[in-house]
């Protein structure tokens, strides 16, 4: 039963880690800018270069 209880615990301790950590890991890409723009920056970055005409 002790042996069970254990093995329970780390379960539990795994999966509070992993999730703590990818979402420590995502705070730290988002602060440090790292994550890619999304569609409608992209869009609005090529319309200012000219690279995108509004008619297409």
């Amino acid at each position: 039963m002790k042996q069970v209880l254990g093995v329970f615990s780390f379960l539990i301790g795994l999966l509070i880690g992993v999730v703590g950590g990818a979402a420590l890991l995502a705070y730290a890409y988002q602060a440090a800018g790292l994550y890619p723009p999304d569609d409608a920056t992209i869009k609005f970055i090529a319309r200012e270069r000219g690279w995108l005409r509004d008619d297409a």
